[in-house]
């Protein structure tokens, strides 16, 4: 072969081996390049240029290829090249290759200075795209910092067990979970056995081994003891890595702390626990839902007063193991969990509510219902708490009727009455309807009580009371007012038929007899009769109309009915006694009686300076007029005000006589009626009040009691006389001779002055027979021992005619006109020595 065709032989091997070299360098993803430093030229494969997105056949300069590597990039390659060429030392690096473009990607360049042959030093570089590769440790590095943050912030400590040496790989964290600060990496298994509590290191090595041998991931949890002592609790979870055969490798997981959450569970169940025994114990029923209503839970009560067990109730609805109906009308109540829940606010079961059971029985109930919610305030469901309150409500009815009803009769009482009186009242404006009043007062029942006693009195009313319902439509109502006062309202009732029916009640009364014994009562009633319409401002007034008739009634003979009339005249009279009784009673209790004073003095001779005289009761009105006695003595007799007024009196007399000047009265004369005559509370007063004055100065104390007061109760009257002697006052009989039998009286009543009645005084000088009177009168005082004083003495002929007739004193306008006691009292200090 010649030299010629060896060397093309030679060139064509060369450029098949290029050729070679370039397809495996395109193949493997990597290009080359070479540089020369003298001369700075620079050589490129064709796989380079297209790893640097280079024109492929043109060389490109130094500075344009490392342009492509980015400022820090170029920078840094151009100081590894000369480095290179003068020093002799490589370097591999990755660098981003066009780093601004869109896709960026990553090189790994791999520089080796070449052997000087003489022409020069050259550097060698290959270059390999590690894109893929470089994001996935990128991705991986992130993923681990992802993860170290997570278990570091987490509190979670990695752990790996390598099975064949049998050693523990422990982070930072697991080191810091177990009370200690890292001191190595690996631990023995007996290193983690000894940090375990003994009572948990059996079940943890167990369920290692478990996990081992096939069994499930490793979960578990295990108390830990610290170097201070204290205890724990660790979770872990770990998973086994196996080989192909199936044998266990390595056994790798995490932990982290769980005591807080531990603790915080126990001290829930502890509450769950104390609230669950709480509901069981407590005497309210519970009952619990879901969002839509359904039965959750029941306590023992509730599953008692319901019929329903809790296992039975569970997931029904509430409506149907709760169902309330109205007490009255048996109507069905609903469903109260649902109205809760659609609103989404506490609510409960109207008044009155009761229980139907399961086994149908009824129970009086009160119950609450409130939604539950969660901490967003999102409704989970809803708690009904209720209880049976069957024999409180019986309680209560029980009370509530005795508030309003009598207890002996059975009848509605008088507060009961009034309310029911004001409201039908009331419903007569509203809508002009027209009902009747009545009003009862029973004759001759003081004589069934004072012969028989309270038992037969009360047997007496509970009859009256059950013959006047009797008497009555359904509708109607009767009342018992108190004592022996009845009343009934009429509704939609006419004022003729209303007195038709309290006719028909008057007839059936006076045919009722009470027998006791051998005694046989006869016991009929007043009825007074008044409209009940628009006409009146008030109830009272009303009654006080009705109540007016039934006392003209008993006045003009009893057993009758007195229909209301406005142009009645007694119904008037009676009327404006009330309206006294009213004014006396304020009176009253606004202290405005007062005294006057009439001046007694001697028939005969002079004046000896000293006080005699009868103090006379005066009612001074709101406007400064004052009012004598004669206008409202009867209605306070009428009323039984008479005792309480002279009380009054009797207390004033008294302390009158007890003060300083006392001693210059001789005589101070009092008026006691004939009520007061038969009131205990007077006659304790007056003996308490004498006592305490002592005899010498009740001495000038003189009661004066009518003739006519003592007739009806003569034994009493003599009595009282003796009881008030013996402390000392003395007693006068007052109008002596207005009676037939003023002698008779005499004979039994020892009183010590007589005080001749004003009718036969007027007329002494022009009627014979008053002179006689007077004569006898004073013949028969003197005969038992009695003085006598004369009254209403207004001429001098008739005080001359007096003196001549043997009367001891006298009193009248000739002599004194009744003074304000006040002004008596300064006078008479005036005229004190000094």
């Amino acid at each position: 072969m010649s030299e010629s065709t060896a060397l093309s032989a030679a060139e064509l091997a060369l450029a098949q081996n290029a050729r070679f070299l370039e397809r495996c360098s395109r193949l493997a993803g990597v290009g080359a390049w070479e540089w020369q430093a003298d001369t700075e030229q620079l050589t490129l494969s064709d796989s380079a240029c297209e790893l640097l997105s280079l024109p492929v056949g043109r060389v490109p300069t130094l500075e344009v290829l490392l342009q492509r590597f980015g400022p820090d990039g170029a920078a840094m390659l151009d100081a590894a090249l000369r480095c290179a060429a003068s020093e002799g030392r490589g370097w591999d690096v990755e660098l981003p290759c066009e780093p601004q473009a869109p896709l960026r990607r990553v090189l790994r360049v791999v520089g080796r200075p070449d052997e000087d042959d003489g022409s020069g030093r050259r550097v060698g570089v290959v270059m390999l795209d590690v894109s893929e590769p470089a994001e996935v440790r990128a991705e991986l590095e992130r993923t681990l910092e992802r993860l170290d943050l997570a278990t570091h912030s987490g509190g979670i400590g990695v752990w790996d067990l390598d099975l064949n040496l049998g050693r523990l790989a422990w982070d930072d964290a697991m080191w810091r979970l177990h009370g200690e600060t890292a001191h190595g990496q690996q631990l023995s298994l007996a290193g983690w056995r000894r940090r375990l509590h003994a009572q948990d290191r059996g079940a943890a090595i167990r369920a290692v081994r478990t996990a081992l041998r096939g069994g499930p991931q490793l979960e578990g949890e295990w108390r830990v003891r610290w170097p201070d002592g204290s205890v724990h609790v660790l979770r872990g979870s770990g998973r086994v890595l196996r080989d192909a055969a199936g044998r266990p490798l390595r056994l790798s997981g995490v932990c982290w702390d769980v005591s807080e959450a531990r603790r915080l569970q126990q001290q829930l169940e502890e509450q769950h626990e104390l609230l669950e025994v709480t509901l069981q114990s407590i005497a309210d029923a519970v009952l619990t839902t879901d969002a839509l209503g359904r039965v959750t839970w029941l306590n023992p009560v509730a599953q008692r007063l319901t019929g329903w067990s809790a296992a039975e109730a569970r997931g029904r609805p509430a409506g149907e193991v709760f169902v309330a109906q109205g007490e009255e009308g048996r109507e069905p109540l609903g469903d109260p969990v649902q109205r809760c829940l659609a609103s989404g606010r506490p609510t409960r079961l109207p008044a009155g509510a009761m229980l139907q059971g399961r086994d149908g029985a009824l129970r009086a109930v009160d119950d609450s219902v409130a939604p539950i919610r969660n901490g967003e305030g999102r409704v989970l469901g809803a708690v009904l708490v209720f209880r049976d309150v069957t024999q409180q409500r019986r309680q209560f009815d029980e009370i509530r009727w005795r508030a309003s009803h009598d207890g002996l009769t059975g009848l509605v009482n008088r507060a009961e009455f009034g309310q029911r009186l004001a409201r039908t009242l009331e419903r007569a404006r509203r809508d002009g309807s027209r009902h009747a009043l009545l009003a009862f007062d029973l004759d001759r029942f003081k004589l069934v009580n004072d012969h028989c006693g309270h038992a037969a009195g009360d047997e007496v009313l509970r009859e009256v009371a059950r013959r006047l319902e009797a008497g009555v439509r359904g509708r109607d109502t009767v009342a018992r007012l108190g004592g022996d006062e009845f009343a009934a309202i009429l509704e939609n009732c006419s004022l003729d038929e209303a007195r038709h029916v309290a006719q028909k009640l008057c007839d059936a009364m006076d045919q009722y007899r009470y027998v006791h014994g051998e005694q046989r009562f006869r016991i009929g009633t007043s009825i007074g009769v008044a409209p009940l319409d628009a006409r009146w401002p008030d109830a009272d007034t009303a009654l006080r109309e009705a109540d007016a008739c039934c006392m003209t009634a008993k006045e003009q003979g009893r057993n009758r009915v007195q229909l209301w009339a406005p142009d009645d005249a007694a119904l008037r009279a009676h009327q404006a006694e009330q309206r006294w009784a009213t004014r006396l009673q304020q009176a009253l209790d606004e202290e405005r009686f007062e005294l006057d004073l009439q001046r007694v003095l001697p028939a005969q001779g002079e004046d000896d300076g000293r006080l005699r005289g009868e103090l006379l009761l005066r009612l001074r009105e709101r406007d400064g007029t004052r009012v004598l006695p004669g206008a409202f003595m009867p209605a306070a007799e009428r009323f039984h005000l008479a005792p309480r007024l002279d009380r009054w009196v009797l207390g004033q007399a008294v302390e009158l006589l007890q003060r300083a000047g006392a001693p210059r009265i001789t005589a101070l004369s009092i008026n006691v009626s004939a009520l007061t005559l038969r009131d205990v509370a007077y006659h304790q007063e007056a003996r308490a009040l004498l006592t305490a004055l002592g005899p010498a100065r009740a001495a000038a104390l003189c009661l004066e009691i009518t003739e006519t007061a003592v007739i009806t109760r003569l034994d009493e009257a003599a009595s009282f006389i003796q009881q008030m002697r013996a402390l000392g006052a003395r007693i006068a009989l007052d109008d002596f001779g207005a009676g037939v039998s003023s002698f008779s009286h005499l004979k039994v009543l020892p009183v010590d002055l007589l005080k001749i009645d004003g009718q036969f005084v007027r007329a002494l000088m022009s009627n014979p027979l008053d002179q006689v009177a007077v004569r006898s009168f004073v013949d028969a005082a003197r005969t038992l021992g009695l003085a006598t004083v004369a009254e209403c003495v207004e001429t001098a002929e008739v005080l001359q005619e007096l003196a001549r007739l043997g009367v001891d004193e006298v009193q009248g306008f000739l002599l004194h006109r009744p003074q304000p006691l006040a002004e008596v009292l300064a006078g008479l200090e005036e005229a004190l020595p000094v």
